[in-house]
């Protein structure tokens, strides 16, 4: 299905948009939105069939967190164009002194005016390093969020398709005790009848109701079992809505065309593209440029300023002015020692990730592949205790059994059809634990993002 052929191609093609945005950072990025899907009202009592792509169209489209994370691209991509701008601590300044009231105390005469008195002075402040280093720890921020939202579009998907799949599972098993309950029913009327002609024991119609309510019980559990899976897959989904008529199609089955079973390949795939790798190497890069950035702040910012003045003589004074901060106090080392060691343990925490997914891979498959082969052991059996429970139907029905020991038999049929289910169900989940260690997810809410050069 189209959820698993989309894997390694969208993966891949998500890995190589990233190299290029990597390569050229946006001066200025807009991520469009992904269009909500635009539904018609439903009356209360209307069904609103959800098939798995929907579903996991509608999660990137309306789920709650990803819609509030995805705006944090724009607000990084905007920190990057600040960046390319020249500092604003670098700008140059303007001084001005202008004193036209100037008078010299003339003992005998009083005060005595003399000319006007001018000084101008244009410094500019000089902080090598600073700008390159103030935009690439934007960049690597850039980055890290793009990776942070690819994140969290990986895991509300496979989240949904957990919950879509749970859903359906429940579903399966309300439609068993359905079937069983409905079963149960027609064998009490059975019974009552044979009763009433004396060819049935009162014992045994005591026993087919006991049976029946019971069922009965199961039937309601059942029910309340779907119904909250419905509504955490709506939760998930975003559709408050559609608390009671949303209803998960598709059958319950494990996936026919996995990505791969080669133990090397998937981790390949995980290696060279998972978020988790991703965000763990763009958070190094954010801190080895806040090494350089603080390696630069160790260089005072100087102030060099030409001079103009003229005194109230009429003297004409031309100089230039240096000023410069004396790092004495504090030079910044013990600075860029922690910038050192923050971006060492980034780089650990990076090693060790590529480690963990890995190793998680690996594990995942190995149980996928072993859920697999227990689905078919248990289908199989579940076939032929199906066929023998046929089997003493037809006996009770021709006499030649007891109520009981059919019970027994229909139990046994209960316990196989809810044994496949829960083996079908334990199979989606490992396979749903290997595509988030694969990290190949289909990334259907990553957009490309788009320059605004007018930025």
């Amino acid at each position: 299905m189209r959820f698993t052929r989309l894997l390694v191609a969208v993966f891949v093609g998500a890995v190589a948009a990233s190299l290029t945005a990597a390569a050229e950072p946006p001066v200025a990025a807009t991520v469009e939105a992904v269009p909500a899907p635009v539904l018609a009202p439903t009356a209360p009592s209307a069904v609103t069939p959800v098939d798995l792509e929907t579903a996991l169209s509608w999660t990137l489209s309306r789920n709650p967190d990803l819609v509030a994370l995805r705006p944090n691209v724009n607000a990084s991509a905007a920190a990057v164009a600040v960046a390319r701008q020249f500092p604003t601590e670098l700008n140059p300044s303007l001084s001005v002194d202008i004193s036209p009231w100037t008078y010299e105390r003339d003992f005998g005469e009083g005060a005595r005016r003399l000319g006007t008195s001018v000084a101008v002075k244009w410094a500019q402040p000089i902080g090598p390093g600073r700008r390159g280093s103030h935009l690439a720890r934007a960049q690597a921020t850039y980055d890290q969020t793009q990776w942070r939202v690819l994140q969290a579009e990986l895991l509300a998907l496979v989240q949904t398709y957990r919950l879509h799949q749970a859903a359906t599972y429940r579903r399966e098993k309300l439609e068993v005790a359905r079937q069983l309950a409905e079963f149960n029913e027609q064998l009490v009327r059975t019974i009552r009848r044979q009763a009433e002609a004396a060819q049935a024991a009162p014992t045994d119609l005591v026993l087919a109701e006991v049976e029946n309510q019971s069922m009965r019980q199961r039937l309601k559990v059942a029910d309340q079992q779907y119904l909250d899976a419905v509504t955490e897959l709506r939760k998930q989904i975003g559709l408050p809505e559609y608390a009671g008529s949303l209803v998960p199609t598709g059958s319950l089955t494990i996936p026919e065309d996995p990505v791969s079973n080669d133990e090397e390949q998937l981790v390949g795939i995980a290696l060279a593209g998972h978020p988790d790798i991703q965000l763990a190497t763009a958070q190094a890069n954010t801190s080895r440029a806040a090494v350089a950035l603080a390696r630069a702040e160790r260089i005072p910012v100087s102030s060099v300023a030409p001079i103009y003045s003229r005194d109230e003589t009429g003297t004409t004074f031309y100089g230039v002015t240096v000023d410069t901060p004396v790092p004495i106090l504090n030079p910044g080392r013990r600075l860029v020692w922690q910038r050192e060691a923050e971006h060492q343990r980034d780089l650990i925490a990076a090693e060790q990730t590529r480690v963990r997914i890995a190793a998680a891979v690996k594990a995942s498959l190995a149980k996928w592949q072993q859920t697999q082969q227990l689905v078919a052991a248990v289908t199989d059996t579940a076939k032929v205790i199906e066929s023998q429970t046929q089997k003493m139907e037809r006996l009770y029905t021709a006499g030649q059994t007891d109520l009981l020991q059919l019970l027994q038999v229909r139990q046994r049929l209960i316990d196989a059809e809810n044994a496949k289910l829960d083996m079908l169900w334990q199979a989606i989940q490992a396979y749903a634990d290997l595509l988030a260690a694969t990290g190949a997810t289909p990334l259907l809410g990553s957009l490309p993002v788009a320059c605004d050069e007018s930025n």
